[in-house]
């Protein structure tokens, strides 16, 4: 097996596998060896910001001096981003060589009728057995879809994380923030510390009982006061007091308010690892500053890309580009995935545009139609609308629409985000 087959095999996953709690997990795991088993890991859930999170986490542990591997979903351009070791993605041919030996496992589980893994399942162990190869010291692992029964809840960390929690995969997890609360929260396992980012109220107590019954210490980065945040087009400034730290004054690189609530969080799990592996504040603070996440607010000459997929997200879009780049023309190139909250992402988006472009995600069955999409702007927005064949027609023409001064935001979904800088990066 080869590369291209490897991934090909993955990919090939979709829609075939039988979801069934974490037991296929658990015994795909067990042929390969429990991988999993030995490492010291952060676990990071939530509805938005678990990324970046990760990204913040990763930076600062390596700049402690440790080995650190990163799993995160989904990748924007080529499947290897998933999964890096001190930055750097896996390796194609550690790709095919470990998929090989994935698959072979796989192939007996469904032909004896032990389970039917699913493409997600796959990755995740994949992750896991490059991970324990490389020995790394610290693994941070993104959560792919809630939280309890999420292929990742198989492993133990030292310290959970949840960002902030709305609605999304509402099929799946939950008609209501309390049920998707829920869900996320069960990744908090017994007696581990758990970092919770500043929550709507109704979040809190769904999230402080889960606590309680597994007599897990809560963390509360609502009740943590901030000082100082000084937010601009490229960066933030701000001071925090963390108990175990004291005040101290940070920057980060990445973009948005919302970001300041992302490293505070990673701060503050940081600060809440035991004493066994404490990292040094001032590696913390240099590794924050170090942090980048592509696709999330992210500048490529004039482009801004944001994966930004639902309202919440396109909310907090909508806030950097009134505060930041007020007075600019603004044409908004989208596409929005169906089983997404599509009306809300539009409202917003709408009210920040000068001109939007729809778009379909290639290769993406679940997306919103082209002209489809377009209609719902046409009913929130007096600006131009119209539906576009591909990412390459509506870079083309929001380059003409948005002219030297103007700004091309590309958001709506992180497939389209992944063409679009893909098409940027062959560029330059």
């Amino acid at each position: 097996m080869n590369y291209d087959e490897a991934v090909a095999y993955i990919h090939g996953k979709y829609g075939k596998g039988v979801k069934s709690g974490l037991d296929n997990m658990n015994k795909l795991l067990k042929r390969l060896g429990d991988p999993h088993e030995g490492l010291n890991y952060i676990h990071v859930a939530g509805t938005n910001g678990k990324g970046s999170t990760c990204a913040f986490l990763d930076s600062a542990l390596r700049r402690a001096g440790y080995k650190v591997g990163l799993y995160t979903s989904p990748y924007l351009m080529r499947y290897n981003e998933r999964m890096r070791v001190n930055g750097k993605e896996i390796p194609d041919a550690t790709v095919a060589r470990l998929t090989a030996r994935i698959a072979e496992q796989v192939r007996q589980m469904e032909e004896s009728g032990e389970g039917f893994p699913t493409v997600f399942e796959i990755g995740t162990a994949l992750m896991f057995l490059w991970f324990a190869e490389e020995k790394v010291d610290w693994a941070v692992v993104e959560v792919g879809l809630g939280g309890r029964l999420d292929p990742t809840n198989v492993l133990t960390p030292r310290v959970s994380v949840i960002t902030r929690i709305g609605l999304d995969h509402t099929r799946v997890l939950g008609d209501t923030v309390q049920q998707i609360a829920a869900e996320k929260g069960g990744i908090i396992k017994a007696g581990v510390p758990v970092v919770v980012q500043a929550q709507d109220a109704c979040v809190r107590p769904v999230i402080e009982a889960i606590c309680r019954k597994m007599r897990a210490p809560l963390h509360d980065c609502g009740e943590l006061a901030l000082k100082d945040v000084r937010v601009q087009a490229r960066g933030a400034t701000f001071a925090v007091n963390l108990p175990a730290w004291g005040e101290r004054e940070y920057f980060i690189a990445l973009c948005g308010a919302h970001q300041v609530d992302n490293a505070v969080t990673a701060l503050a799990a940081l600060a809440a690892l035991p004493e066994d592996c404490a990292i040094p504040p001032d590696a913390a603070k240099a590794g924050l500053a170090d942090a980048r996440w592509p696709g999330r607010l992210e500048w490529i000459g004039n482009v801004l890309l944001d994966g930004a997929h639902n309202p919440q997200g396109a909310r907090t879009v909508e806030g950097y580009v009134r505060s930041c780049l007020a007075g600019r023309r603004v044409t908004v190139v989208t596409g929005v995935m169906a089983d997404k909250d599509v009306q809300g992402v539009v409202e917003k988006l709408a009210s920040i545009a000068d001109e939007v472009l729809c778009v379909e995600p290639e290769h993406m069955a679940r997306a919103e139609r082209a002209e489809e999409l377009a209609a719902r702007f046409r009913e929130s927005t007096a600006v131009p609308v119209r539906a576009c064949g591909s990412a390459l027609e509506a870079l083309a023409a929001a380059e003409k629409s948005a002219g030297e001064d103007g700004v091309i935001l590309v958001c709506g979904s992180l497939y389209l985000v992944g063409e679009v800088r893909k098409l940027l990066v062959e560029r330059k």
